[in-house]
């Protein structure tokens, strides 16, 4: 049953528009809702104002990843988690994390990933 759930919360997307320079990507993943169903989510993260060349723009846009990675995989302050729903989201929120980190391709994002 873990693997299954497991499978289905990963189910994690990313989108960076095909221009010279991406104003947003989309971070989205399938994750289970309170009651056991699974539910898409998407946001889109603008970082279109930042400097990924700097340690500073790449920790903002790590920021905002992080925060959309955690929307997306179903974490909600006003409903904690079990043992079994943790580690999905755990699992959900790594891989979309990784994924978007990848989508952008900045190197000083991509470092500065690794080290957080």
């Amino acid at each position: 049953m873990h693997r299954t759930l497991s499978a289905a919360a990963l189910a994690a997307v990313l989108f960076v528009p095909a221009m010279a320079q991406p104003a947003f990507l989309t971070v989205s993943a399938t994750a289970p809702t309170g009651s056991g169903l699974y539910q898409k989510k998407a946001i889109n993260v603008p970082f279109a104002d930042v400097d990924l060349g700097t340690p500073q723009g790449a920790a903002a846009l790590l920021d905002r990843i992080d925060a959309a990675s955690r929307a997306v995989c179903g974490e909600r302050a006003d409903r904690p988690m079990d043992v079994v729903r943790a580690r999905v989201f755990a699992a959900c929120h790594k891989q979309t994390v990784a994924a978007a980190v990848e989508a952008v391709n900045a190197p000083v994002l991509t470092q500065f990933a690794a080290t957080r």
